[in-house]
């Protein structure tokens, strides 16, 4: 059964680290806590390496990891899972299958309609925003950046700001001689 797409709320259920023909994977089971998903569960699985590394690290983080050696893992989640009830987001992306047994099966059967997909878990922890701290020493640097854009140093705004009239689509009428492009629009 296919997994809704989207981010959902989830309860992790645990997590580790090992080998899988030689290559570090790391492996998060969580059940899905809301949404059309509800009750399933899912596993979060990437292999550790120089491109995936940033990505794996973010879902790791999020639930609990303490960033000392992926040999902690498992009892870092489990300790998270303790203190916290393991409650964290989850998100499902479909990617559609084009080869293997899953597709065969289907171009076998000369089904038309969908192809079959593959509801991958492709992180934990990344649906909810996080509370921005106050702007403190980084703004100086944030506003000249801003700035540096289009070169404005202060006073009125520069004149390459959009206005109304710039910006297409900026209005809606709702009269009932449309003209046939906003009928398509529409």
């Amino acid at each position: 059964m296919t997994k809704a797409e989207g981010i959902f709320g989830c309860t992790v259920l645990s997590g580790k680290a090992g080998e899988d023909n030689g290559v570090t994977t790391v492996q998060i089971n969580a059940m899905i806590d809301d949404g059309p998903s509800k009750g399933q569960r899912c596993t979060y699985e990437d292999v550790v390496n120089a491109q995936s590394a940033k990505y794996v690290r973010w879902s790791c983080v999020a639930v609990g990891w303490r960033e000392s050696s992926l040999k902690t893992l498992e009892s870092d989640i489990a300790a998270w899972i303790a203190k916290t009830g393991g409650k964290t987001t989850v998100e499902i992306k479909h990617i559609e299958i084009k080869k293997g047994k899953a597709f065969d099966k289907w171009a076998d059967g000369g089904r038309i309609g969908e192809r079959p997909v593959w509801d991958k878990v492709s992180g934990l922890g990344r649906g909810a925003a996080k509370p921005l701290s106050p702007l403190g020493a980084s703004l100086k640097d944030a506003d000249d950046a801003m700035r540096s854009v289009t070169g404005y140093t202060g006073g009125p705004p520069s004149d390459d700001a959009p206005v109304d009239d710039d910006i297409p689509f900026t209005t809606c009428s709702m009269s009932s001689d449309v003209n046939p492009i906003a009928k398509v629009l529409r």
